[in-house]
């Protein structure tokens, strides 16, 4: 259950005479409760109250919504404020705010990793980031050191091998490490002076030079923070539709990277709010448009789905409003003995008992044919859960979304078996052979292997901004199938 940090009436005061460090709490636990709860963060209000939230998902939204997992009810803090991911047995945190700040160890960010002992502050609420576990120490950067040449040759060979090594030192190990050093230092000093345009351009000049790993993630990193800042300074001068724009043609080119997460989700935000614009203008089909192209991992995935589930209800409704209560009752009763709950698509006991519901709010059987078809769909989801068929459990689960949005356990269910069905593609993929993997002796990949899995990445990105939406959401698909053919551009579909 999510606990919910109140701040003391005396808020103001303890904020100002009580300094961050006496406000920070952290506490000790010995090896067996540390197994128990696993790597965590202690958030701390400012009346000095502590609690603990155990990191046990793969992925933690905070915010003041009632709906994030790790609820601050604090003016300063948004609705969906920031979010908490384990990637690779890493944990990342990245801003989704549009408005207010996240600061990890007093310095703003947009993502970055979290290690051990790593202060965040969320409006006017501390939380530090605590774990015993040894990949979550902040490692001390290694400087590379000098390599000596061995002189077995002779005399002249030795100091021909040795100009010619210090040499190739001297430019890879010195000389670029230096250049590149460099230029980030005055990429950092133009992204803090707010000129974000220049500071881009020379990113992407970076990206096409000789960088090492390290290198190119820093300065993959940096590009990533840049496009964000540009895409917020067009946001408040320029219409959505071009702040989309920018951030789809940033993405088809570099979000392929876990740093380019916060530009997606950004999208994401800002395609809901160009939805809900246009849903108030009942401009639908373009509005479903937007809903529809949210990503299925994105935070903003389930208040999308509820938007497009509303608008098919009020059409439905709509094209039943000549009939009386006893017609709609009826024809209702009849689907509903033939167990067409939710098919045909505009015909079925679902609407037909929503129809109702519009005459007569509070009508007893209509009420309770729905709880009965809702415990069906729940019943045999469970089921199938149970017995790991992840597909067969995800038909049952998504047919009870569409008469129930907010079923917390239904909805994780979902979650789960997308991800167990992505990980088996994932896997099947891998273990397929390739004309590449045949040729080589071993597994090692090879800069074209790397190359040609980057080419198919951005072709798999371009695939997902070139789509409306409608293509490839499965609740449009469902909602509005047997609508598809039809060309009046009044109606949603």
């Amino acid at each position: 259950m999510t606990e919910i940090i109140r701040e003391g009436k005396n808020s103001t005061k303890l904020t100002a005479d009580v300094p961050l460090e006496a406000k920070t709490m952290v506490i000790t636990q010995t090896k067996g409760q540390e197994k128990a709860i696993g790597p965590r963060l202690v958030c701390t209000s400012v009346s000095g109250q502590s609690k603990i939230y155990p990191l046990d998902k793969t992925k933690l939204v905070i915010g003041r919504s009632v709906e994030a997992d790790l609820n601050l009810h604090d003016p300063l803090v948004s609705r969906k404020h920031c979010v908490i991911e384990k990637r690779n047995n890493e944990y990342v945190i990245r801003n989704v705010s549009t408005t207010n700040p996240l600061l990890l160890n007093e310095i703003a960010i947009a993502e970055k990793r979290l290690y051990r002992g790593d202060q965040l502050k969320i409006g006017n609420a501390t939380l530090v980031f605590i774990s015993d576990r040894p990949e979550d120490v902040r490692k001390a950067e290694i400087k590379p050191g000098t390599q000596e040449t061995k002189s077995g040759w002779g005399f002249w060979l030795s100091i021909f091998l040795l100009l010619l090594f210090a040499g190739y030192f001297g430019y890879f190990q010195a000389y670029a490490p230096l250049r590149v050093k460099l230029a980030l230092k005055s990429v950092s000093k133009q992204i803090k002076a707010e000129k974000y345009e220049p500071a881009y351009n020379a990113l992407v000049h970076l990206i096409g030079s000789d960088l090492t790993q390290e290198n190119t993630q820093q300065v993959m990193e940096l590009l990533a923070e840049t496009a964000l800042a540009i895409s917020e300074q067009k946001a408040r001068h320029e219409d959505l539709e071009s702040v989309m724009a920018y951030l789809k043609e940033y993405l088809s080119e570099y979000g392929a990277g876990k740093e380019a997460e916060v530009l997606w989700d950004r999208l994401d935000y800002y395609r809901l709010t160009l939805a809900h614009r246009l849903e108030s203008a009942h401009e639908l089909q373009p509005a479903l448009q937007q809903y529809s192209a949210i990503k299925e991992d994105s935070i903003y995935y389930e208040e999308a789905h509820k938007a497009i589930r509303r608008i098919w209800l009020a059409h439905q409704q709509h094209s039943r409003q000549d009939q009386t209560l006893v017609q709609l009752l009826k024809e209702a009763d009849a689907h509903f003995q033939a167990q067409q709950y939710l098919k045909p698509v505009n015909q079925n006991a679902f609407v037909l008992y929503r129809a109702v519901l519009t005459l007569e709010p509070g009508h007893e059987l209509a009420l309770k044919r729905i709880d009965q078809m809702k415990e069906f769909y729940r019943v045999n989801g469970e089921k199938y859960f149970s017995k790991k068929k992840w597909t067969k459990t995800l038909s049952y689960f998504e047919r009870y979304y569409l008469i129930d949005t907010d079923n917390k356990q239904v909805n994780n269910k979902m979650k789960i078996c997308r991800e167990k069905l992505s990980d088996a593609r994932i896997l099947a993929r891998k273990s397929k052979p390739t004309k590449t993997s045949l040729k080589k002796k071993s597994w090692t990949k090879s800069k074209k292997d790397r190359e040609n899995e980057q080419a198919e990445k951005k072709e798999e990105i371009k695939r997902l901004l070139e789509e409306s939406g409608a293509e490839s959401s499965w609740i449009m698909k469902y909602l509005f199938e047997d609508e598809t053919d039809k060309k009046n551009s009044d109606k949603p579909w």
